[in-house]
């Protein structure tokens, strides 16, 4: 505490160590090399005048800049272009301003965009983890609030903000299966993303409860971010005996209908397999043969996430992580319309 009785601030160490404001951030963030000399003056400063560690987080975040970071895996995808855009507008109305990261999917990336928003002194993060297992990181110790949107980490103690992904996989299998259909696969990227291993995890409970389940009619090794229809085409002639196909997301289903309309696929057997995905396209309606699909409240989420990345920073949270589950519908499109929509609504 400064001797006047006030809380000491990032500028009562740099004056009382005789350094610039921006090498005692350097010091803290360790963004940048100091001369060990300099650098102890700093930290005895900031021992000397209590400056505390949640203190000087918020000054090397910036407080009052008035930027969010927002790292998501692919800006292509409408289902995250959705959520871009919700979170923006809901920062936009507050008085912030947000910095868009694409990770692809990629944990290097991921790493390097957190390192670079911290940097940037941005006041909190909204992020869709890449990897299920391995916790973010590149915060270098201070206390940045981290809000998960859409996928989590196993582990990691931060809120998220999502859907119940398992439960809407297991009715999505269900409907298919009250179609008529018993073969039914799954299509979905690799397990480390968590959507796509809850998703894989409702599916297979589903599956055993039909008593159908079959490994053979699982393939999650679909590439991430590419054209994925001729890997799904070879693995459709694999299993010639599928009727139904649930996609992890909707840049899958999309792989899987060029997939089925290739000569090698009959030209017609969109006819003759039936579709369910995650991911609400609008085009879908207006196909000859109806997707099933699992619309999320996208501009929920965002704003969801938002509200609980602006708890944090304002210090209104709860101690412990926050888990938020929006409702989402499983939503038959053309002739399976007329069942209605089938109401799939999560809890919190």
């Amino acid at each position: 505490m400064s001797s006047s009785g006030r809380k000491s601030t990032i500028r009562d160490v740099a004056v009382k160590a005789k350094v610039s404001i921006s090498t005692v951030s350097h010091v803290l963030n360790g963004t940048r090399f100091v001369e060990e000399e300099t650098r102890q003056r700093i930290l005895d400063s900031i021992t000397e005048l209590d400056y505390r560690p949640n203190q000087f987080a918020r000054s090397l975040r910036g407080a009052g800049s008035r930027t969010l970071g927002l790292i998501i895996s692919d800006i292509r995808e409408d289902y995250f272009a959705k959520i871009t855009k919700a979170i923006e507008s809901a920062a936009n109305r507050n008085g912030y301003a947000v910095i868009l990261c694409d990770s692809e999917a990629d944990l290097g990336k991921e790493r390097l965009y957190m390192e670079l928003l911290t940097e940037k002194g941005v006041e909190g993060m909204i992020l869709a983890p890449v990897d299920s297992g391995s916790p973010p990181q590149g915060r270098r110790g201070h206390d940045l609030p981290i809000v998960q949107i859409d996928r989590h980490c196993h582990g990691a103690a931060l809120d998220y903000v999502g859907i119940e992904n398992a439960r809407l996989a297991s009715e999505a299998v269900h409907y298919l299966a009250a179609l008529g259909n018993s073969r039914i696969g799954y299509l979905g990227h690799e397990a480390r993303i968590s959507t796509m291993e809850e998703r894989w995890r409702g599916y297979e409970r589903a599956m055993r409860e039909i008593g159908s389940y079959d490994e053979a009619l699982v393939n999650m090794s679909l590439p991430h971010g590419e054209d994925s229809s001729s890997a799904i085409g070879e693995w459709m002639s694999s299993s010639p005996a599928i009727d139904a196909l649930l996609c992890g997301n909707a840049n899958i289903c999309l792989g899987a209908l060029e997939a089925l309309s290739l000569p090698s696929a009959g030209g017609a057997a969109t006819a003759r397999v039936a579709l369910a995905t995650f991911d609400d396209l609008a085009w879908f309606r207006f196909m000859e043969n109806p997707v099933v699909t699992v619309r999320q409240p996208t501009e929920l989420l965002g704003l969801a996430a938002f509200d609980a990345l602006m708890a944090r920073i304002r210090d209104e949270a709860p101690a412990s992580p926050v888990e938020i589950l929006l409702p989402a519908e499983l939503v038959p499109c053309g002739f399976h319309a007329a069942r209605g929509a089938v109401a799939a609504g999560g809890g919190g």
